[in-house]
């Protein structure tokens, strides 16, 4: 193998990585928003509906920041790749990014409970935009294997 397939493989192994995190997360919150136990039938887990919700949006980032040579390690690095790097924050996505890192913050910090009105009018439209973006710029760069992680199930169990 020679050089430069060498780096090919292990660049495209990491995005596959994060892809394939992306879509555990996705029957993560297939989990936590299906049937649950009768015990567990009355808890509000919309917390971590949201947090889920930005995890994704992060793993999905990361995996584009793969495809610049960039290994992100925290939020803070994360943040400031989707600030300056112009293949990324196109679309106002930073902004979309930290409003959701901001309600996941406070679920996670704070014990705030999301309304279903609140995730599907201020959550979901920007995880849509920043899933969207990341796809269209992984596509753009010939990965190919982006596994489909459809949330729609989620609207339909808020």
């Amino acid at each position: 193998m020679t050089e430069k397939n060498s780096s090919l493989f292990y660049l495209m192994s990491d995005i596959t990585k994060y892809l394939n995190l992306v879509e555990h997360n996705t029957r993560l919150l297939d989990l936590i928003t299906g049937t649950r136990p009768v015990h567990l039938r009355n808890d509000d887990f919309s917390d971590w509906q949201v947090t889920v919700l930005f995890y994704m949006s992060c793993i999905y980032l990361k995996a584009v920041c793969v495809l610049f040579g960039e290994d992100v390690q925290d939020h803070y690095t994360l943040r400031q790749l989707i600030n300056t790097r112009k293949e990324i924050y196109e679309d106002n996505i930073a902004r979309y990014y930290r409003h959701i890192e901001e309600a996941s913050r406070d679920a996670r910090y704070e014990g705030r409970k999301f309304d279903k009105k609140f995730i599907e009018d201020r959550i979901l439209p920007k995880f849509y935009k920043v899933k969207e973006r990341a796809i269209s710029i992984l596509k753009d760069n010939n990965v190919t294997d982006i596994p489909e992680t459809d949330i729609g199930f989620l609207l339909e169990r808020l």
